[in-house]
């Protein structure tokens, strides 16, 4: 079956609604919740299910499936609802060893696939080796990893509103702006308007012709909308503020010397692309000349009042030793003209305060310098006391006002421009180391649980566990080895086989730990065993215990499942467990030994039964039939049962319900234990 790859996908621009399970409500809830349809098309491709998720009515269970689709991998090998449990309880135990929770959450696309897609098993099969190699190779590179890979994740989307104005001539580009209208305003200009009247905004984006000559502070002038997020260069830049903690992380990753490997090739082929990096975070703090106009202009009112004073208290000094002599014919002339006295005085003075002001005025100067401002010549309302023009100072505050502004333009001109040609390659770096921890949380949980790669065969079938391990139990797992089908060993190679032994001897446990091999194989996956060979199927049916005898109505709806998981003609594995309980044991024996005779003419078909009447389905099965057994040996000093979990080949084990009973007549107390004795004494009679 032909697989479309991401790649491919994109390249060919395959519209959402083209992916299964896609239609045009969610189409568009994607497209407003991540911000354009590329961006969708992203999240897809790299598998970004923390963004697929935040989207209105999409868990992460149906974003995995989202992107399953997209991957063309939607046919997954588990057919029974058990199946599918017991895959996503070891996807969760994987996901334990992973170091932050975007890559815990793309350990859910760790799927068991069909053998139709042996490709993509390859492709997981692949990485995992790689994985594993480089964790036995370099436990210590693997441990510097594990540091930085902790502040990997997700990255955030900016939501919030921009003030922004984009200003565009017609309809037509007003509807490719549409995905932009939830940061910002887009405004359809009157053929009567000219840019000037959209000058009442601080930050406008001018789309088309008859803009502005000389664009003001905050204005953009852009003749044809060829990438949205040139139109509002805030958001670019939003983003590596919003996402910086992960962009230093990956800054550090960037400056580690690794050891040479395939896996780290693929970390330095992802951020060898971040070259500017450093560049844009370093520039996400405020310029040098945005600062110092800042604080100039927070500073300009207290620096008047202090050069005012200065101007004064220069005056006085100045002044304090000056003489005015007055002959005598000057008394009456100045006190008939006492405004040739003032002259004479103001004579007397006016070098000092000319001097005065004069050092005022240059520490006025010194204070401005480097922000382009002039001191107007009417700065000084009066000589003395000395005070400075209040309307001088606010023309002084103005232009550090549009300075500022200026600034802050040039700045986010110039990160933008960096953000524009920085934030895709940022995004697939992300995207990239995430999805390489997600493969070393799997090389450490294959350490520790001492997993193996299992050899795997398209053609065969069956399977060859040894010293298989149930991982997921709640004490320390005995290894079992167990083999049926072609790709087992010549006394194994039948492909039925019914289960028998003991009550608690693990018969579950085995049949759950073949399960567990078989997904795990068929999701590229290391598996809890020596070694496995195990046959790539279509379909894996973990068939559960039927609890108690069923009525009529359910009966016939258990035997028409069973009818359909058996008789089908799909290469499969179906690990059943006690289906007698489904009727009576005689007709259940029927019932099941006539089933099984039907799965057994489809030699693509491998089943294991754990059943209790191993002896009555052989007595109605028309042919030869492989019987295992798992035989308790009797009960240990802490009366617990002395089994071995590996079966006996051709052997017909018994339940040993007398080992139960025995059990609990020792261990019960009063009338119970009387009663318990001598159950155990009927089964020695």
């Amino acid at each position: 079956m032909f697989s479309i790859t991401p790649e491919l996908r994109c390249s060919l621009m395959i519209g959402l609604t083209e992916i299964p399970g896609v239609g045009e409500s969610l189409s568009h809830r994607m497209i407003d919740a991540l911000g354009t349809e590329e961006e969708v098309l992203r999240s897809l491709s790299q598998g970004d299910v923390a963004s697929l998720a935040s989207v209105d009515g999409v868990t992460s269970v149906r974003a995995i499936r989202l992107i399953q689709n997209f991957r063309g991998e939607d046919s997954d090998v588990c057919k029974s609802i058990e199946a599918s449990k017991l895959h996503d309880r070891i996807l969760e135990s994987i996901g334990e060893y992973a170091t932050n929770h975007a890559s815990k959450e793309r350990i859910g696309l760790l799927r068991p696939l069909s053998s139709q897609y042996i490709s993509s098993i390859e492709s997981c099969r692949d990485n995992s080796k790689e994985a594993l190699d480089f964790a036995f190779s370099y436990p210590e590179s693997l441990e510097t990893w594990t540091k930085h890979s902790q502040h990997l994740g997700n990255p955030k989307r900016g939501t919030g509103r921009i003030e922004r104005v984009i200003v565009v001539p017609n309809s037509e580009i007003a509807e490719m702006c549409s995905s932009l209208a939830s940061r910002c305003r887009v405004v359809i200009r009157d053929s009567t308007e000219t840019w000037s009247d959209y000058t009442i905004f601080p930050n406008v984006t001018w789309v088309g012709s008859s803009g502005p000559t000389t664009v003001p502070p905050g204005w953009i002038c852009i003749q044809n909308v060829e990438k949205l997020e040139s139109l509002v260069p805030e958001i670019g830049v939003e983003w590596f503020e919003l996402n910086s903690t992960i962009l230093e992380a990956i800054l550090e990753i960037k400056e580690i010397e690794w050891p040479v490997h395939p896996l780290t090739e693929k970390i330095r082929d992802w951020v060898e692309p971040l070259s500017e990096l450093d560049t844009i975070l370093e520039s996400m703090e405020e310029g040098l000349d945005l600062q110092h106009l800042e604080r100039v202009k927070d500073g300009i009112w207290s620096e008047i009042k202090a050069i005012e004073g200065g101007i004064n208290d220069a005056i006085v000094a100045g002044t304090s030793d000056a003489h005015l002599s007055i002959e005598g014919d000057e008394v009456l002339s100045f006190y008939a003209d006492s405004e040739g006295l003032n002259r004479r005085i103001q004579a007397t003075v006016a070098d000092t305060i000319d001097e005065a002001k004069e050092v005022g005025r240059k520490r006025l100067e010194l204070y401005l310098q480097e922000t382009g401002v002039k001191i107007p010549f009417d700065w000084v309302e009066s000589d003395y006391p000395c005070i400075i023009s209040r309307r001088a100072i606010e023309n002084i505050e103005q232009e550090l006002e549009k300075g500022i502004i200026s600034a802050k333009n040039n700045d986010l001109i110039r990160n933008a421009r960096i953000a524009q040609t920085l934030i895709e390659p940022s995004k697939s770096a992300i995207s990239g180391l995430i999805e390489i921890e997600m493969w070393l949380s799997v090389a450490r949980w294959a350490v520790e649980n001492k997993c193996s790669m299992p050899e795997i065969h398209s053609e065969d079938y069956g399977f060859d566990i040894i010293e298989g391990r149930h991982h997921l139990l709640d004490c320390t797992p005995t290894p079992v080895s167990y083999g049926l089908g072609s790709v087992a060993k010549i006394s194994d190679q039948q492909s039925l086989a019914l289960l028998s032994g003991a009550n608690s001897g693990g018969k579950t446990t085995l049949l759950e730990t073949i399960a567990m091999i078989a997904l795990l194989a068929h999701a590229g996956l290391p598996v809890p065993a020596t070694s496995a060979k195990i046959s790539l199927v279509e379909e894996i049916h973990i068939l559960a215990k039927v609890n108690g005898t069923q009525s009529a109505g359910a009966l016939e709806r258990t035997l028409m499942r069973l009818a359909e998981v058996f008789i089908s003609e799909r290469r499969k594995l179906v690990l059943a467990d006690e289906l007698e309980a489904i009727t009576e044991p005689g007709a259940a024996a029927r019932i099941l030994s006539g089933l099984l005779f039907e799965a057994m003419k489809n030699d693509r078909t491998t089943v294991v039964l754990v059943t209790h009447i191993g002896g009555q389905i052989r007595e109605n099965f028309n042919g030869e039939i492989r019987i295992d057994g798992i035989e308790a040996r009797g009960l240990d000093e802490n009366l617990e049962l002395v089994v071995d979990r590996t079966p006996i080949r051709n052997h017909l084990a018994q339940s040993t319900p007398e080992l139960i009973v025995r059990r609990l007549a020792a261990r019960a107390e009063g009338p119970a234990s009387e009663l318990f004795a001598s159950l155990s004494k009927r089964f020695k009679e």
